[in-house]
C-alpha cells in the first residue's frame, strides 16, 4: 500500500512541474547566450527558452515601442532605450522578487538600467580590421570612411541611428550625442560619400553570421565582444579591435518586459538562473563578453578578466561618452539620415 501511494505521489509530483513548466520567449541579438547556459536552464527548471533574433536596434525599438512586444516574454535593451521607454510607461518596472539578484550588479549598472532593467551586458564601439588583410592603422574614426572609399566592397558599417550617426560625429570631431542641427548634416554627408563603396550598411555580425567562410569583410564597426564570435563564425582568427583616439561610446544592455504584461514564473526563473553569479560567468566566458554581473567577476578565469577589448585599461576612460538625452528634433534628423541611408 506504501509503495502505490509513493507512486501516486511521484506522479503528481511530475505532472505538477510538467503543467507548471513555461516557455520563455526572448527577444534578442543573435549568438548573444550560450546554448549550453540555456540548455543548463531547460534541464534544471523544465522550463523552455526560445530565442527570437533582431539585428537592429532601430528595427528592435519599433517592435517594443508599437507594443508588438507583447508576443515576448523578455527582450535586451540598451540602457538609453530603456529610460526612454521605461519613462513612457512602455516597460515593467522590476519585479520586487528579484531584488536579491540585483545585488550581483554595480551601482553603474542598476544606474544604466534604470528601474525598468535587470542589467546583462556593457561595453564599447571601435574597429574591427583583419591584421593579414589591412597594411592600414586604425587610429580615428576617420580611418574608416577614408578605408571605405579607398577599398570598395570590404567595410561594414551598422545602420543605427544614435550608433552610426555618433561615429561619423566623432570623426568629425564633434561630441556623439549633439544636438546640432549643422553638425548632424555634416555627419550625414560623411556617412552619404561612403554608403555606395559599403560591403553592407548593417550590423557586421550579423553579416559574419550570414555569410560565415565565405565573408569578405576586412574592416567593419564592432560592439566589443562581437571579434571572438566573428573569428569563430567566419574561420578568420586575425580580427583585432580597437578604439579611436576621439573615443567610444559605453553601452548597457538590460533585461526589460512590455508594461501590463506581468512576467511568468518561466521568465523570473530565467533572470534568476542567468543573473546567478556562477552561471553569468560560465555564459559571458562562452559567448566572450563583458558581464555587468560585479559578483560574477569575482569567479572569472585570468585570459578573460585581462582580455582590454572587454575591459579597457583604466587609463582609457577618458576616452568614454555616455548615451544622453536627445531633443525631439535632433532624434528625428537620426532617424532620418539613417532612412535615407539605407535606400541608396
Amino acid at each position: 500500500m506504501q509503495l502505490i501511494y509513493l507512486s501516486i505521489f511521484l506522479l503528481f509530483g511530475l505532472t505538477s512541474t510538467v503543467l507548471q513548466a513555461g516557455e520563455v520567449r526572448l527577444f534578442t541579438w543573435e549568438g548573444y547566450f550560450s546554448d549550453e547556459i540555456l540548455a543548463d536552464f531547460e534541464k534544471q527548471t523544465g522550463h523552455t527558452v526560445k530565442q527570437i533574433y533582431f539585428e537592429s536596434e532601430s528595427l528592435r525599438d519599433d517592435v517594443v515601442y508599437s507594443g508588438k512586444a507583447s508576443a515576448y516574454d523578455l527582450f535586451i535593451l540598451d540602457g538609453y532605450t530603456v529610460k526612454t521607454f521605461g519613462e513612457k510607461g512602455i516597460l515593467n518596472a522590476i519585479n520586487p522578487s528579484l531584488s536579491s539578484e540585483l545585488t550581483y550588479f554595480s551601482d553603474g549598472a542598476k544606474e544604466a538600467c534604470h528601474q525598468y532593467g535587470i542589467p546583462y551586458s556593457f561595453g564599447s564601439i571601435g574597429i574591427g580590421y583583419r591584421s593579414s588583410k589591412v597594411a592600414e592603422t586604425f587610429g580615428s574614426w576617420m580611418d574608416v570612411f577614408d578605408y571605405a572609399k579607398e577599398h570598395p566592397g570590404k567595410v561594414v558599417i551598422p545602420d543605427e541611428d544614435m550608433d552610426t550617426v555618433a561615429i561619423a560625429l566623432m570623426a568629425l570631431g564633434y561630441h556623439p550625442m549633439t544636438n546640432e542641427e549643422s553638425e548632424l548634416k555634416e555627419a550625414y554627408k560623411l556617412l552619404n560619400e561612403v554608403i555606395g563603396d559599403l560591403l553592407v550598411f548593417r550590423n557586421s555580425l550579423g553579416y559574419a553570421i550570414d555569410e560565415g567562410t565565405e565573408s569578405v569583410m576586412d574592416v567593419a564597426v564592432f560592439y566589443s565582444g562581437e571579434t571572438e564570435q566573428i573569428s569563430k563564425t567566419t574561420g578568420q582568427d586575425d580580427w583585432e579591435y580597437t578604439i579611436p583616439r576621439e573615443g567610444t561610446l559605453l553601452w548597457y544592455e538590460c533585461f526589460s518586459s512590455l508594461a501590463n504584461k506581468p512576467l511568468s514564473q518561466a521568465s523570473l526563473s530565467f533572470l534568476q538562473f542567468i543573473s546567478t553569479p556562477k552561471n553569468a560567468i560560465e555564459n559571458a566566458e562562452k559567448i566572450w563578453f563583458a558581464t555587468a554581473n560585479d559578483r560574477a567577476l569575482t569567479l572569472a578565469n585570468d585570459e578573460y578578466l585581462n582580455d582590454t577589448e572587454l575591459f579597457p585599461p583604466a587609463a582609457e576612460a577618458r576616452q568614454y561618452y555616455y548615451y544622453e538625452p536627445l531633443d525631439s528634433n535632433a532624434l528625428k534628423i537620426r532617424g532620418n539620415i539613417i532612412n535615407v541611408l539605407s535606400k541608396e
